[in-house]
């Protein structure tokens, strides 16, 4: 556990070489000098300390480093510091306790400052979940999230820091599928909902979150909507069924971002002579990290000199991160004379955006004051 504060200043309590080696291990010298650490950069930590913040007389302070002048009152209210590496790779859907501090393998997954044993119990314990890379989540509802802190004991110091370039982002929607044809349905589907960046687990304190620079915790995007769609029969010989489909709704933005969605088909159906198509409708764009896929073109389809005509609805475009899809637009036209028809099918619903955080019941609401977040940071239920 932490060791005592000093109760006042001057320091009222006092403290023991022997209690300093119970937290911190004992180092190759057995001295004062040898938990200074000397240059250790890990991620994007330069010169970390045993203890960076939250120690010596008025708790406010970092155990020295290099050369500094180190005494025991460095050592009131200090703990020991483990810092879980999401700074090594680009992964997605990573478990800080599960996947990195349970392992036996410390590298690519966890560093105790100082060198000391990996605990088996945290209360009393820092844990710094640092990124600098890209986390990123995969398929799923709005509950499915990047990074999980998982739970700790009761007493942990649980931090996530995101620093310069480290993002933690949820999963776009996919685009919605063109309304016609068969098969398929004749208006257009919803685009699907993205999910979430951070899922926080730990329910012992509120989980400090911070972010450097560009750094952030972002929701993916929801998909946009496909088009919806167009259909008659023309009275004029030969009477051709007409039908134009809708365009595919774009992807949402994310990691890994949404895929487009496929266009409509059926345009034209029925041929006959004097059966027009100007044009194919569009499979929607995906998206990207940092932008939603635009929504495809939709399809025209005429009888000519009548002035029958039909007009599929435009794919929605996916939403860039934490925001939401697009509605795809309706089908439309008319002129002419119709032997039934037109009909008209709408398009679909965008997708919702995902949460940038995310916590399970009866954890504290996280301290974000220091946060870069894009998409809502209330939300309730993590997977």
């Amino acid at each position: 556990m932490a060791l005592q504060a000093s109760g006042g200043n001057p320091p009222v309590n006092s403290i023991s070489f022997g209690q300093i080696e119970g937290e911190f291990g004992q180092n190759g010298s057995r001295s004062l000098g040898g938990y200074r650490m000397n240059d250790l950069n890990i991620g994007a930590l330069t010169e970390v300390s045993l203890d960076r913040d939250g120690a010596g007389i008025n708790a406010n302070s970092q155990i020295p480093v290099d050369n500094q002048t180190i005494r025991f009152s460095d050592f009131f209210s200090s703990r020991l510091n483990v810092i879980i590496d999401c700074h090594t790779s680009n992964q997605n859907r990573v478990h800080a306790k599960l996947d990195k501090y349970n392992a036996t393998n410390a590298s690519g997954n966890f560093t105790v400052v100082g060198g000391g044993a990996k605990p088996s119990n945290t209360s009393g314990k820092k844990i710094i979940i640092h990124v600098t890379k890209q986390i990123g989540s995969a398929a799923g509802n709005i509950n499915t999230c990047a990074l999980r802190t998982g739970t700790w004991n009761n007493g942990t110091d649980l931090r996530v820091e995101v620093a310069e370039n480290g993002i933690i982002a949820g999963a776009g929607g996919n685009g919605g599928r063109g309304g016609g044809g068969s098969p398929g349905p004749a208006g257009g589907e919803n685009g699907g909902d993205g999910n979430s960046g951070l899922g926080i687990e730990y329910t012992g304190s509120a989980t400090v979150v911070t972010t450097e620079g560009n750094g952030k915790i972002v929701g993916g995007g929801g998909g946009g909507a496909g088009g919806g769609s167009g259909y008659g029969k023309t009275e004029r010989s030969p009477k051709p069924t007409l039908r134009a489909e809708g365009g595919g709704g774009g992807g949402g933005a994310g990691i890994p971002a949404g895929e487009g969605g496929a266009k409509g088909e059926g345009s034209c159906v029925g041929g006959g002579e004097g059966c027009y198509n100007d044009g194919e409708g569009e499979d929607g764009f995906d998206g990207t990290a940092t932008e939603g896929g635009e929504g495809g073109e939709f399809s025209n389809a005429n009888q000519g000199g009548e002035g029958n005509n039909l007009s599929g609805g435009l794919g929605g475009d996916g939403g860039d991160p934490g925001g939401a899809g697009a509605e795809g637009d309706p089908g439309e036209g008319g002129g002419g004379e119709w032997e039934w028809g037109p009909v008209f099918y709408s398009g679909g619903e965008g997708g919702s955006g995902g949460s940038a955080i995310r916590r399970v019941s009866g954890a504290p609401a996280p301290s974000t004051s220091g946060a870069t977040t894009i998409g809502a940071t209330n939300g309730i239920g993590v997977a």
